[in-house]
C-alpha cells in the first residue's frame, strides 16, 4: 500500500520496532530504506555509515542539527517547540542545552547527586536487609525502576520521592510511618506520568498523522496525549512553587543544589554564571526551564533503571568480572564506609567504567533513534538533499562485524586501555568513528551521559561493598521487553551481607 508505506509491517511485529528493524537489516544490510507513510527512513547499521552524523567534527557534526526532520507528532508532543531532546528552535536548543551542560557538570551538582544517590541507596538497603533476614528474594527490576525514579525527582527537583518505601509497602511491609502523605502522592504521580509518556512515544513518533487521527483510532491519541497535558501542568506547577519559595529567602541564605534550582538562580547573584550561545548572559525562562526538566524526566527514568539493572546481570552472570570489580573498590575505599570519599574517587576506577561501558555496547538502551540534516549531506556514498530522515539502529551498530572484534562477545577489558590487546586497541578505533553509540553522537550526543554513569557508578560501588550479589536462579537468563527503549521484566537475586573488617 503505498499510502502506508512498511507502517502495517510494524503492527505485524505488534509494535516491536527493535525486532522489526533488526529483521529489515538482516534482509536488506546496514544501508537501506523503509517508508513509513510518506517518510522515508534511511536505515544505517554501521560505523563507517554513521560517521558523518556521530562525529565530532564541527563541519560535519553542524549539519545534523536536527533530531529529526519536522514531525507533526512531536509537535503534537510539544517537544519540537521546547527542550533539548527534539526542540527545533535551534538558538533555544543550544541555550537549553549549554545550560544543562554547564549545570549538570558543575561541582556543586555533581557532589549533590553522588552523596544523594549514596544516600538513597543506603535507605533502600535498609529495607533490603529486612527481606534477606526473612530470606527474601529481591526483583532488582523493580526496586531499581523506583530507585532511579526517586533519584530522578530528588536530584532534578529537589522534591522528596517516595517510590521505594512504597514498593515496599506493596510488598507487605508496614511504612506509612515513614512518608508524609501529600509528598508521597506527588512523588508517586510525577513518576506514574513520566512512564506513561515514555511507553507512547514511539506511537507519535512513527505512526502517521491521518492515521492517529482517523475515526475510531482518534480516541487513542486523545488518550496518549493525557500524560503529557497532565506532566507540564504539574511540572510548570513545581516549578512555580519553587521560584516564589527562592524568592522568599534572604539573600544570605543557601540554596540546595538540586538541578531545578540551579537553573532558577543560574546568572543570577544566588546562582553559577553560564556565559550562553551568543554571549547572551540572562538567567532562563520559564518555558526553557519546563522544557528542560521535562526532558530530563523523559529522557532518563527508564533507560537509567535498564542500564542498572543489565550491570548487575553480568556481575551476577560471570563470577570473575564480580571479582575483579570488587577487588578495585576494595582496593579504592578498604573496607571502610566509602561516602565521604565517593565522588573525588569516581575517576579512579577504570574497571567498573569498562563493565558500565561494555554492558550499554552489548546492550543499548534505545534501539534506534532518528537524525536529520539540516543541509545538503554526503552519507553512504549518496548525495542527500536537506531534512532527510535517518535512522541509526544503534542495536546493530555496536555490535556489526565490521566495526568490532567479537562484538557479540561480553568483555569488559575491551574497555581498559591496554596496548597488547587486540580488542581493546580495536575498542578504541571503532569508538572514534562513532561505532559505541549508546549514548549517540554529534551534536546532539546525550548531554545526561555523565549524570546517568555516576547513580550507575555509584549504585555499582554502594551495593558491593555492602553485599556479595547473585542469581536467585543459578540458570537466570535476561528477561527484556522493548517499547521506546528496552526494559528488564525481571531480575531476581539473594544478597548475602559482607562482614564488615573493624
Amino acid at each position: 500500500m503505498p499510502l502506508l508505506g512498511n507502517t502495517l509491517e510494524i503492527f505485524i511485529y505488534k509494535l516491536n520496532i527493535a525486532e522489526y528493524f533488526k529483521d529489515i537489516q538482516s534482509k536488506y544490510g546496514d544501508f537501506c530504506e523503509i517508508q513509513m507513510g510518506s517518510k522515508r527512513l534511511i536505515l544505517v547499521s554501521n560505523g563507517d555509515l554513521a560517521y558523518p552524523i556521530h562525529t565530532s567534527s564541527v563541519a560535519l557534526s553542524s549539519k545534523f542539527l536536527y533530531r529529526d526532520v519536522q514531525s507533526s507528532g512531536m509537535l503534537e508532543m510539544g517537544f519540537e517547540t521546547s527542550g533539548i531532546l527534539s526542540n527545533r528552535n535551534l538558538d533555544e536548543w543550544r541555550i537549553n542545552r549549554e545550560f544543562f551542560e554547564r549545570i549538570s557538570r558543575s561541582r556543586n551538582f555533581s557532589i549533590m547527586l553522588t552523596n544523594k544517590t549514596y544516600e538513597m541507596a543506603s535507605d533502600m538497603f535498609k529495607l533490603w536487609d529486612i527481606m534477606i533476614n526473612e530470606q527474601q528474594e529481591i526483583d532488582l527490576s523493580k526496586w531499581l525502576e523506583k530507585f532511579s525514579g526517586d533519584i530522578g525527582v530528588t536530584t532534578a527537583t529537589g522534591i522528596p520521592s517516595y517510590a521505594v518505601l512504597s514498593y515496599f509497602g506493596s510488598l507487605g511491609y508496614d511504612y506509612h510511618d515513614y512518608i508524609p502523605a501529600s509528598e508521597r502522592e506527588l512523588s508517586l504521580k510525577l513518576i506514574s506520568i513520566v512512564k506513561s509518556v515514555f511507553k507512547t512515544g514511539q506511537w507519535f513518533n512513527l505512526v502517521p498523522s491521518f492515521i492517529r487521527h482517523a475515526p475510531g483510532i482518534s480516541y487513542f491519541n486523545s488518550k496518549f496525549l493525557q500524560p503529557i497535558k497532565d506532566a507540564e501542568i504539574l511540572l510548570h506547577e513545581i516549578i512555580q512553587k519553587r521560584r516564589t519559595k527562592i524568592d522568599s529567602l534572604s539573600e544570605d541564605a543557601s540554596l540546595p543544589s538540586d538541578f531545578l534550582t540551579l537553573l532558577l538562580t543560574v546568572n543570577t547573584p544566588r546562582g553559577i554564571e553560564v556565559p550562553s550561545y551568543k554571549s547572551l548572559s540572562r538567567s532562563l525562562s520559564d518555558h526553557e526551564i519546563f522544557g528542560t526538566i521535562r526532558d530530563i524526566f523523559f529522557g532518563s527514568f527508564e533507560t537509567v533503571t535498564t542500564a542498572m539493572c543489565l550491570v548487575f546481570y553480568y556481575v551476577c552472570k560471570y563470577p570473575s568480572v564480580k571479582s575483579k570489580v570488587f577487588s578495585e573498590i576494595k582496593t579504592i575505599f578498604g573496607h571502610s564506609n566509602p561516602s565521604n570519599s565517593l565522588y573525588d574517587n569516581l575517576n579512579n576506577l577504570p574497571y567498573c567504567d569498562a563493565l558500565i561501558e561494555e554492558t550499554l555496547r552489548l546492550h543499548v538502551l534505545l534501539p534506534y533513534f532518528f537524525r536529520s540534516n539540516s543541509e545538503p549531506v554526503e552519507v553512504g556514498g549518496y548525495l542527500w538533499e536537506k531534512e532527510q530522515t535517518f535512522l541509526l539502529h544503534y542495536q546493530r551498530i555496536n555490535v556489526n562485524e565490521t566495526d568490532w572484534i567479537d562484538g557479540e562477545i561480553f568483555d569488559p577489558e575491551r574497555f581498559l586501555r591496554n596496548k597488547d590487546s587486540e580488542r581493546s586497541i580495536n575498542a578504541r578505533k571503532a569508538n572514534n568513528k562513532g561505532a559505541f553509540s549508546t549514548f549517540g553522537g554529534g551534536a546532539r550526543i546525550c548531554p545526561g551521559k555523565a549524570w546517568a554513569i555516576i547513580e550507575i557508578k555509584i549504585l555499582l560501588v554502594a551495593v558491593l561493598m555492602r553485599y556479595d550479589i547473585e542469581f536467585a536462579n543459578k540458570d537466570q537468563e535476561l528477561d527484556m521487553f522493548v517499547d521506546a527503549s528496552y526494559h528488564c521484566r525481571e531480575l531476581k537475586i539473594r544478597l548475602k551481607p559482607r562482614m564488615q573488617e573493624a
